[in-house]
């Protein structure tokens, strides 16, 4: 009994030195029609990562410490065939297991997606441990696509930060408005830095940026980031409130170089949202100019949304080349055979705890029209 008691004072105290914060979600995607080949099926479940929505998260935030633990589902296509069965790295990518080495352990399943805690030595210093990342300013129609270059498609355009691992991020407030931030983040089982002949320093990243400009809601930000096999520099401001009415808006001039320092690619990321009355127009067109081969190539994405809420109802309009990920436009002599554009008519509401999301989506390429009418479900507790 005293055990008991003990216990509970404990976790009074532990409760009254943070304010906490916890969150639980599952999320579906379901298409409830859809035309597949020349057949039409009803309710098929997807399987897809989470981008945006966690299962889990766990969030503990005081004044000088805090943290998050943050779990998301991760399919590999095997429909859960091989959650229970013990894949050497041997037998991986043969018949016995056609899986990567990282898919090894929960193939089909929860994973984790970042565990760090916070602490501040003094007011002005915090320090995160665990996983971190290092970002600037994100569009809010997918709130996951940042793009810094590189050609449509490739992996390294999109991504909600500039660099992201396991390490140490510590952000400086010297002043008002001014953030200095550094990280390194090695990952596991890796040194940062080390005196073998040809290592680098690599996975770091150092960002500064200065709010209120000349008393405006107008801010500036760099980021300098090295993943060691590419390196990009990043220059951008932003004007507006982001999350009240009017008018907000950025841009980002992103330079990507590969580890020798040649330039690879020069992006332009830029978002625009106005708000009026119960009317939201939003835009997210970057372009991308990045070498191939001995050739300059051109590329674009490209969203557009409009949305208008009604009492609970909130339906939207949204056109858009990149639905699902990072396909994009590549302007060159097959851009007419590979055109794609997909565009969604739908509407979002709550039901108590449940948040749904239900369009209809019709998917344009060449001499193809495909159209399915997805919905996605949200139960938050």
């Amino acid at each position: 009994m005293k055990k008991i008691v003990m216990g509970i004072a404990a976790i009074a105290c532990a409760a009254s030195m943070f304010a906490v914060d916890i969150s639980s979600t599952v999320k579906m995607n379901a298409d409830i029609v859809r035309k597949s080949g020349d057949n039409v099926e009803f309710f098929a479940v997807n399987n897809k990562d989470q981008k945006d929505s966690d299962a889990l998260i766990f969030s503990a935030n005081g004044e000088k410490a805090g943290g998050q633990f943050q779990l998301w589902y991760r399919f590999d296509g095997t429909d859960g065939g091989n959650i229970y069965k013990d894949i050497s790295k041997k037998d991986a990518g043969t018949s016995a297991g056609p899986w990567e080495d990282s898919n090894l352990n929960a193939p089909h399943g929860l994973r984790i997606r970042g565990v760090n805690l916070w602490f501040k030595p003094i007011d002005m210093i915090k320090v995160t441990v665990g996983n971190v990342s290092v970002d600037s300013y994100k569009e809010m129609i997918f709130w996951w696509h940042g793009v810094y270059g590189e050609k449509p498609g490739s992996w390294g355009n999109f991504g909600g930060e500039y660099i992201s691992g396991v390490g140490v991020k510590t952000e400086i407030a010297p002043i008002d408005g001014l953030n200095i931030t550094f990280a390194f983040m090695p990952g596991i089982d890796t040194a940062w830095i080390s005196t073998a002949e040809g290592s680098k320093v690599t996975n770091f990243a150092l960002k500064a940026s200065y709010s209120n400009i000349a008393d405006l809601p107008l801010s500036a930000t760099v980021v300098y980031a090295d993943k060691n096999q590419n390196k990009v520099i990043g220059i951008g401001a932003d004007y507006g409130n982001k999350f009240g009415a009017g008018l907000y808006a950025f841009a980002n001039i992103n330079i990507a170089f590969d580890k020798d320092f040649k330039f690879t690619a020069l992006s332009v990321d830029n978002y625009e949202k106005y708000v009026v009355d119960a009317l939201k127009v939003e835009a997210h067109l970057p372009v991308s100019i990045y070498k191939n081969g001995d050739k300059v190539g051109v590329g674009m994405h490209a969203s557009v949304k409009a949305s208008y809420t009604i009492d609970a109802f909130t339906p939207y309009l949204l056109v858009t080349n990149e639905p699902d990920g990072d396909a994009g436009w590549v302007f060159d002599d097959n851009f007419a055979d590979n055109f794609k554009i997909t565009t969604k008519v739908g509407t979002t509401f709550g039901v108590g705890s449940a948040n749904f999301d239900a369009c209809l989506r019709l998917d344009f390429a060449k001499d193809t029209v495909n159209w399915k009418v997805p919905v996605d479900i949200t139960v938050s507790l």
